[in-house]
């Protein structure tokens, strides 16, 4: 099984999507500045990385929430 990779998409910075996405929108309800759906509605990926502290809280209740748990932070520093 292949890792899932991160899509080409995401703005630059800590967070971003993987190809795990199904394009349910949840993250979408729960961050609409920051996700944007593809194309196709098939899947989401981070259009905007948090500008704010309530961005940030946005995006980690996001992660929660995610069914495909494909939300991801690597660490760095925004």
């Amino acid at each position: 099984m292949s890792r899932p990779s991160r899509l080409e998409e995401n703005a630059p910075g800590k967070y971003y999507v993987t190809s795990d996405c199904n394009g349910c929108g949840i993250c979408f309800s729960y961050a609409l500045q920051n996700f944007m759906y593809s194309n196709d509605a098939s899947y989401y990926f981070i259009y905007n990385q948090p500008a704010d502290e309530r961005e940030e809280a946005d995006i980690r209740r996001a992660m929660e929430v995610c069914p495909m748990s494909c939300i991801m932070d690597d660490g760095a520093v925004s």
